[in-house]
């Protein structure tokens, strides 16, 4: 266990030799992330973060999943599978966002394939708008996760970006299909009554304009199709 360490130790070492300053920090920041792992598990993590600056993407959700565990006292292999996992949807993010993708739409990425986006909904998105898309790419996270089909979610999404939506009106669309969904209703059902709200609020107002139902973005905030009661 004292030479594991040791060649840990050593491995950290060089990178923080070859590394700027500022990544030099992020390297000591995930070596302290991984304190308190046994050797194994930290020098897997340790090694799944080098490979993870090498390739470029984020390492700062990587250092999150190991504390997280660490806070959750969870077992060391699920430790290192987590973080396995997340550097491969985080490459998977970047490869289809583009490699002069952000930071932010990279993690944002990775959220969305987590939710059950695929590499075609990430392109869609990019290729909808030439400013950020860190933001519709959560709501694209957020649909997903409230049960909106995938096809439906992103063809809504990029007919907002199309139609220079405000940020403000796409995040609150995925906000308010969350909202209704845990109210009862049907995630589908909801996402078309709130896309209607913000079309009509667009075709009124334009895109710039200020909501025109404040708090929510511009969207309809009418009562949704009513919740199905379950028999």
């Amino acid at each position: 266990m004292r030479r594991e360490a040791l060649a840990l130790a050593c491995l950290l070492g060089c990178l923080v030799a070859t590394t700027t300053r500022a990544e030099a920090q992020q390297v000591a920041y995930a070596a302290s992330a991984g304190a308190g792992l046994d050797s194994a598990t930290q020098a897997a993590v340790s090694r799944e973060i080098a490979r993870a600056r090498t390739l470029g993407i984020p390492v700062e959700p990587l250092v999150a999943k190991v504390r997280e565990g660490r806070l959750k006292r969870a077992p060391g292999a699920r430790i290192q599978s987590a973080v396995e996992h997340l550097v491969e949807r985080l490459t998977a993010a970047r490869a289809a966002l583009g490699l002069e993708s952000s930071a932010e739409e990279v993690i944002a990425g990775a959220d969305a394939i987590a939710a059950g986006a695929d590499g075609a909904s990430l392109r869609a998105l990019r290729a909808a708008s030439t400013k950020p898309i860190a933001g519709p790419i959560g709501t694209l996270a957020q649909l997903l996760a409230s049960g909106v089909e995938q096809r439906k979610a992103v063809d809504m999404i990029v007919a907002l970006l199309r139609r220079n939506a405000a940020p403000s009106q796409v995040l609150a669309l995925g906000n308010l299909v969350e909202s209704d969904v845990a109210s009862g209703l049907r995630a589908n059902e909801s996402a078309t009554f709130r896309l209607r709200g913000i079309e009509g609020s667009l075709g009124a107002t334009g895109a710039d304009a200020a909501p025109a139902f404040p708090g929510v973005g511009g969207l309809q905030t009418g009562k949704p199709p009513a919740a199905k009661r379950r028999p």
